[in-house]
């Protein structure tokens, strides 16, 4: 069995409990923040939104109720059920979808979208796949629009004391990409322009939140 399909049913189990420790409601702060910069730079049109592995849909549904027009996507089917239980329950207003689907082969058309919200999902791409995550994603972004990226620090750890070698790991089936500061330079520079970058902690769980604009 390969690791994505190893990953799959980690997250197929964690949706299915509901066990899995990260938010469900309630937009982060940084990307409510990015959300409102997007729908200004849209002037007199509705911006679109892709959410790439939306989970339960908590960003989704915030670009939703900030005039914006969004699409969840997940490649989990139960993390889009729960996403659209959670919209049925909140009486969730505005215009937004949810869909099943794979971050490699996204069923969009170039340029389809005002920004993209990574909230978690790059962090669980293998390095050698990363070229292949930039194929897929960035050509959906229009020139000028923007990209929320969220991703693990290298200061993250999965509990007290936890040593690391590597800057990437196989944890409890899933696996985990750690970044430095320098990484988004490499990875996204060519291409963007980058806005903000906030490195902040939760305990011990740490995180890049980094904000960047397309050329």
């Amino acid at each position: 069995m390969g690791l994505y399909q190893k990953q799959k049913i980690y997250f197929e189990k964690a949706y299915k409990t509901g066990r899995h420790g990260w938010p469900t409601v309630g937009p982060a702060p940084f990307v409510l923040r990015a959300i409102s910069r997007i729908r200004k730079s849209a002037a007199s049109r509705r911006a679109r939104i892709l959410d790439l592995g939306c989970g339960e849909g908590r960003h989704t549904l915030a670009c939703a109720r900030d005039g914006l027009d969004a699409v969840g996507l997940d490649y989990e089917p139960m993390a889009i059920r729960r996403a659209r239980g959670f919209a049925r329950r909140q009486r969730s207003r505005g215009r937004f979808r949810f869909m099943v689907g794979d971050v490699f082969r996204l069923p969009f058309p170039p340029n389809s979208f005002d920004g993209l919200i990574d909230y978690g999902c790059l962090h669980h791409v293998t390095i050698g796949d990363t070229r292949r995550y930039l194929k897929s994603v960035l050509p959906c972004l229009k020139p000028g629009g923007y990209f929320i990226l969220s991703c693990f620090s290298t200061r993250f750890k999965h509990r007290p004391g936890e040593k690391r070698t590597r800057n990437c790991l196989v944890h409890q089936g899933h696996y985990d990409r750690f970044f430095r500061r320098r990484d988004f330079k490499v990875i996204f520079g060519k291409q963007f322009e980058i806005l903000k970058m906030e490195e902040k902690a939760d305990g011990l769980y740490v995180f890049w939140h980094v904000l960047m604009k397309k050329n």
